[in-house]
């Protein structure tokens, strides 16, 4: 054997030691995780009981009524999304303890069940406070075939998403935080959905060495301008009625990622605010869902900035 053979052994060796290295820590990390768990709420071709339970408020009657007598195979698609979100458990199960920086002192139940449903509407969701619900069709309908490779990343981000939810609920309720007005909900959901929205949002909308990226430049443009209109107006108007407060309220958390006029922003905000260290995230969240005021006299510009600072100016005045 001549020396080059020699070396190319021992570096051989030497990269097998380091992966079995390697190796052993993940498995450690995987023994001490808190587990992710999954069911399936399809049995023989039907939607489980818990699947209609986890859905009673946010369907109809007449929806659950419907669904409950369905019966229907799961088709190839939806068995793709099955099998993407079981070969994510392991990873999910790791990084919990890191989605709870930002919540100090808060702690769910160790395990996390993951229940996979159809025909519910929203893909992701949450229930209780140990439970994340998938609706495969939904996912399917909005995010494409399970084996395109960006749609592992994207559960992974949908997960953490919802994982977050179920850390805020805990906080709201050991802080006892209920909404007392319309202006108080809008808030909260700003807050919920803007944290929520820090952990799922893509790279495209993330920071830039401390700026708003160019599509968040672009977006926000006609965004805030809807941000400052709605919350002033949630917070300054009387007795709104039911169809006033439903205008107000849409889009703050639903529709597409450009019309999020509540969540896209904060979400951004908390982005910059953390500065890669979610720590700096412990204080906004304690603040409670007030902050929002906080991070939009902070991070708005031009003339929504001049009038947000002119509008807390006088609310301040008048208390």
């Amino acid at each position: 054997m001549n020396i080059s053979n020699i070396k190319i052994g021992l570096l051989l060796g030497v990269i097998l030691l380091a992966l079995n290295a390697c190796k052993k820590v993940e498995e450690k990390k995987l023994q001490h995780a808190k587990p992710v768990l999954l069911s399936l709420a399809v049995e023989n071709d039907k939607v489980t009981e818990k699947w209609i339970e986890v859905l009673k408020t946010r369907q109809s009657k007449t929806y659950l009524d419907s669904l409950a007598t369905l019966v229907r195979p799961l088709n190839l698609q939806e068995k793709e999304w099955i099998n993407l979100i079981d070969s994510r458990l392991n990873y999910w199960s790791s990084i919990k303890d890191s989605l709870n920086t930002p919540f100090e002192n808060i702690t769910i139940p160790d395990t996390t069940h993951v229940l996979l449903g159809y025909r519910g509407y929203d893909d992701g969701f949450t229930y209780n406070l140990n439970t994340v619900c998938f609706d495969i069709t939904a996912l399917n309908n909005a995010y494409g075939s399970a084996k395109d490779s960006v749609n592992t990343n994207r559960m992974d981000r949908i997960f953490s998403h919802e994982y977050t939810h179920l850390l805020h609920k805990k906080w709201f309720l050991k802080n006892h935080y209920v909404a007392e007005s319309f202006s108080d909900s809008i808030l909260q959901e700003c807050l919920y959905e803007g944290i929520g929205m820090y952990r799922s949002m893509s790279k495209k909308w993330w920071p830039v060495n401390g700026s708003l990226s160019e599509v968040s430049k672009a977006t926000f443009k006609k965004l805030y301008p809807v941000f400052v209109e709605k919350i002033i107006a949630a917070d300054s108007l009387n007795n709104l009625t039911r169809e006033q407060k439903e205008n107000l309220h849409k889009n703050l958390s639903r529709g597409s990622m450009k019309q999020k006029w509540g969540a896209l922003p904060v979400g951004v905000w908390l982005a910059l605010e953390a500065n890669g260290d979610d720590k700096k995230l412990i204080d906004i969240i304690n603040k409670g869902p007030e902050v929002v005021w906080y991070l939009a006299e902070k991070y708005l510009t031009g003339y929504e900035k001049q009038r947000i600072i002119a509008y807390l100016k006088s609310k301040n005045n008048e208390l």
